[in-house]
């Protein structure tokens, strides 16, 4: 191993063509990490979201998915990553640039992070969301002003 690399705090593996492979085995990154590691970009970029993947989709074959994200790694001496993220964007916001940052951040940090090259990702915007309440909420909070209001009012005729 390295000597400048080995046991030393804030230093990073020497880099090589080869990322893959290191003089003393392989380096094997899980998928789960690579999901992980895309989940972690997209909740980092404001007006995103990520969005659930359906139950059909996330038993393909050859893929690993996690909440609103699938990778697929092909092996080889620099493995090739895709990904297909699912996202919601929030109501307002102009979803081609937004797709356009969250591809470019995704790629950037996966290839920062792993030494991976990244084939390809795909932005799947799936609906839009918004900071207001549900309409269930305020049904139920109008509900409750209600009762409030009838108490206030029982109370003002006791006090008469």
């Amino acid at each position: 191993m390295d000597q400048a690399y080995e046991g030393k705090k804030g230093a990073s593996a020497p880099q090589t063509k080869d990322a893959g492979l290191h003089s003393e085995g392989n380096i094997h990154i899980s998928d789960e990490v690579l999901v992980e590691l895309t989940r972690k970009t997209i909740s980092s970029i404001p007006n995103i979201q990520t969005a659930n993947v359906g139950l059909a989709s996330k038993f393909g074959i050859g893929r690993k998915s996690g909440e609103g994200v699938r990778v697929i790694v092909e092996e080889g001496k620099i493995p090739a990553i895709s990904v297909d993220a699912y996202i919601l964007v929030k109501y307002g916001q102009r979803i081609p640039d937004l797709a356009w940052d969250v591809q470019e951040k995704i790629k950037g940090n996966l290839e920062r992070y792993t030494g991976y090259t990244v084939k390809a990702v795909n932005i799947n915007v799936q609906g839009i969301y918004t900071d207001e309440p549900a309409p269930e909420d305020l049904a139920e909070d109008a509900e409750k002003k209600q009762e409030l209001t009838s108490e206030q009012v029982e109370d003002t005729k006791e006090e008469s």
